[in-house]
């Protein structure tokens, strides 16, 4: 009797079989463990951001206000003089209210560099690279919130003054007080 070399097509079909089966098992796990670190991405820019608002309102009484500032998209390298007041304020340059001719609540001259430009440049939504995030407040600067759309159209993820943890919703959110 002669020596076979090679395989059976029975053989090359499980073989195929099992591989079939592991990346049925592996793709869907990889999917959610890159969105996973999607969301993380945003969680961690927003709470430099809301470090940077919570800083802001110690030394202005307010956070930066939307009647006076620009609401809308920053980050994905959009420099300070393209003129979002959001980012000129916690950044300091060109700012209206923290201003350098202006002092603040606790007597520092204005100015203040919250966070660095070059930070806010960096800053893109991981679910839309070429988008970058959205900042809105209330017209009294008492309420703020940062969002990021995760696909065209919604859902959002969000946080805001009230609230540590990022929120999902189906639309864009607005800074409402709660309670």
């Amino acid at each position: 009797m002669k020596q076979r070399k090679g395989f059976t097509f029975i053989e090359l079909m499980i073989v195929i079989a099992i591989i079939i089966i592991l990346a049925a098992i592996a793709i869907p796990n990889y999917l959610r463990l890159t969105d996973r670190a999607r969301r993380a991405r945003i969680a961690g820019d927003f709470s430099s951001l809301a470090t940077a608002n919570e800083a802001y309102l110690v030394d202005w009484g307010h956070y930066p206000k939307g009647s006076a500032i620009a609401d809308g998209e920053f980050g994905k390298g959009i420099t300070i003089t393209e003129g979002l007041k959001y980012v000129q304020e916690i950044t300091g340059v060109n700012a209206t209210y923290n201003a350098s001719s202006k002092t603040s609540l606790v007597g520092e001259l204005g100015g203040i560099e919250y966070i660095k430009a070059t930070t806010i440049a960096s800053m893109y939504d991981p679910f839309i690279p070429d988008e970058g995030y959205f900042y809105s407040c209330d017209a009294d600067g008492e309420h703020w919130i940062l969002y990021a759309p995760t696909k065209s159209g919604g859902p959002y993820l969000s946080r805001s003054d009230m609230t540590t943890d990022l929120l999902e919703t189906d639309t864009p959110p607005v800074p409402v007080p709660q309670g």
